[in-house]
């Protein structure tokens, strides 16, 4: 048997050999279509570019011949619609150039006519100038070229725009309507008017130097009126501020206002000599504040600066007066008044350094402005101060120190309570301490003797008072600096006359000088004076009829007469006690009737006394 050989065979896809057999044919059909589609293409593209170079010799052979016609207009118009149509180069090259060159001038002027149109409808006033002088730019620029032809093309094409009559039209209606509102002095927004005139072009007026005339005399006219219809119905501060603000407006745009300036400058002058002629403090202060708050709106030389200053100067020289005539209230006040134009501080300092030196009592009434006191021992160079006050207080059985140690240095201040519950005295003595202090004696009634005697010194660097001694006797009499005479002391001295030395333990006993008998001394009255009371007595003038004056010279008075003493050479001053005419007064110096006088330890002043007409 013969065994035969089979070889597999694989199932064959008709699908996939169509699919094989297909796709070749198409590659092959697509290839001779695109070829096709190609040449059809090419062919279509020569027809159409044959067309339109046909159409572009057509067009430019009719504008050249509207160009031999002298129709420029026409002639440009037809050029650039062949120009539109890409293809052959045709035409004359020199004369392709000149059409094309009326082509630009077409274009820019549409362009700025657009421009124009749209800034004037928006009222978009830079823009309508920019427009305007761009126009007037290219204007020279086609001018300049001296070719007549292009010229009267432009010419053509910018009436046919309506350019400069749409131009004209506009700026004469700003014009017009500008002088409407200034005639009426209704001017709703001066700056956006001055500001509109100003952008007028020259050529609208007539020219440069006629438009600067045209306006100057347009605001004159105006402003005139204006200031007149403010000073008659605002304040002097809005007039002025109003006015100002004009000024600076016209600097703003470059036109020259120096006949505003004068009109202001007028205007107040009359108004701040008026009240400097009425004497009208307040009113003068807040003109002049508010005309120096103007000054950059100002000539360089105003006259009415120049009258202020003057004036300041005037108010400044009779404060002085005042302050040198001891009139401190009003010298003060004044000052106050101008402190709106000026810095018065270090002025009021030295009056009132000068009022504190006149009448040291302030420094108390400044310290202890409620409390009455009474009475108040003034001096000065005393303790290491300048001046000096000490207020006594005896409802609280007090005594009140105030001092002033230098210009520059705040015045000191401090109190001490007294450990009695009856009235009291207090003298400047003639004692000194250890420091050549001079020491207060304080009289009191005493519990085993008649009176106690307390010597105080102010100590101005601790703020308090130093007792130096506290002496209870019958009398106690300053003899110097350093030697007391004291009548029947508690303890050493009793029932003596005896002799006392202040040192740094206090007083200390010395040496009797004579025996007291007990049994035929008379009790002490407390109601009597003492000695030291019958020198305070003496040495403040009681016990004759004489009142000492400058010069050696004297004046009578009755017995039992006393006169009310001022702070200050006037019945305006306030009464800070009375003194007796029946003794000597030691007498400083006179001033309008008055004499300055020392009184209880301090100065004051008392009206002359008229002689005894007996």
């Amino acid at each position: 048997m013969h065994s035969t050989l089979l070889t597999p065979t694989l199932p064959v896809s008709r699908k996939g050999a169509r699919s094989h057999m297909i796709s070749s044919y198409q590659k092959s059909l697509w290839s001779r279509n695109l070829m096709l589609v190609l040449v059809v293409a090419a062919v279509i593209g020569v027809a159409l570019k044959i067309g339109w170079s046909l159409q572009k010799i057509k067009l430019y052979d009719q504008a050249f011949a509207y160009y031999e016609a002298k129709d420029l207009v026409k002639a440009e118009e037809t050029f650039a619609k062949a120009n539109d149509h890409a293809g052959i180069e045709y035409g004359d090259e020199a004369w392709t150039t000149q059409m094309s060159g009326l082509t630009d001038i077409r274009e820019e002027l549409e362009s700025l006519s657009r421009q124009a149109q749209t800034a004037i409808k928006d009222n978009r006033e830079e823009e309508v100038l920019q427009a305007y002088r761009s126009y007037q730019s290219f204007k020279r620029e086609v001018e300049g070229r001296q070719e007549a032809q292009t010229a009267t093309f432009f010419q053509t094409i910018s009436t046919r725009l309506g350019l400069e009559k749409g131009w004209s039209a506009y700026y004469q209606q700003a014009i017009q309507h500008a002088k409407a509102q200034m005639q009426s002095l209704q001017v709703s927004d001066q700056q956006a008017l001055i500001h509109t005139l100003v952008l007028v072009p020259d050529e609208f007026f007539g020219g440069t130097e006629k438009k600067a005339q045209e306006l100057e005399a347009l605001f004159r006219r105006y402003e005139t009126a204006k200031l007149q219809e403010r000073a008659d119905s605002l304040s002097f501060l809005d007039v002025i501020t109003q006015t100002a603000k004009s000024i600076e407006l016209y600097r703003q745009e470059g036109i020259s206002s120096d006949w505003l300036q004068k009109q202001l400058e007028r205007y107040a002058k009359g108004e701040i000599g008026r009240v400097i002629r009425q004497n009208d403090l307040p009113g003068f202060v807040a003109m002049a504040k508010a005309y120096r708050q103007i000054q950059n709106v100002l000539p360089d030389k105003s006259e009415v600066l120049a009258t202020i200053e003057t004036h300041l100067q005037s108010l400044i020289e009779q404060a002085e007066k005042y302050a040198k005539q001891h009139k401190f209230t009003k010298a003060t006040d004044l000052y106050q008044e101008l402190s709106g134009l000026l810095d018065t501080s270090s002025l009021l300092a030295g009056v009132d350094e000068l009022w504190t030196q006149f009448d040291p009592s302030r420094l108390l009434q400044q310290k202890y402005p409620d409390q009455a006191f009474d009475p108040v021992l003034t001096g000065s160079d005393h303790w290491g101060a300048k001046t000096y006050a000490i207020g006594v207080d005896q409802k609280e059985h007090r005594i009140y120190f105030a001092a002033k140690l230098s210009e520059n240095e705040a015045p000191v201040s401090f109190d001490l309570a007294l450990d009695i519950d009856t009235d009291f005295t207090l003298t400047l003595s003639k004692l000194e301490d250890d420091r050549e202090s001079p020491v207060l004696l304080v009289q009191s009634v005493g519990k085993e003797r008649a009176y106690v005697y307390t010597g105080l010194v102010p100590q101005l660097s601790k703020n308090s008072f130093d007792t130096r001694f506290v002496i209870e006797a019958d009398d106690l009499t300053v003899e110097d600096a350093a030697q007391v005479i004291v009548k029947n002391a508690v303890g050493a001295g009793e029932n003596e006359l005896a002799s006392f030395e202040l040192g740094r333990k206090g007083l200390e006993y010395v040496e009797k000088l004579e025996d007291l008998q007990p049994e035929s001394e008379e009790a002490a009255d407390p109601a009597l004076p003492s000695a030291s009371e019958e020198e305070g007595d003496s040495q403040n003038g009681r016990g004759n009829s004489i009142i000492e004056v400058p010069g050696n010279s004297t004046i009578e008075e009755p017995d039992n007469t006393s006169v009310d003493v001022h702070a200050g050479p006037g019945k305006e001053y306030a009464v800070i006690g009375q003194v007796s005419l029946d003794g000597s007064i030691q007498v400083i110096t006179d001033l309008d009737g008055w004499y300055q006088i020392q009184f209880d330890g301090k100065e004051g002043w008392i009206q002359t006394p008229k002689p005894d007409p007996s």
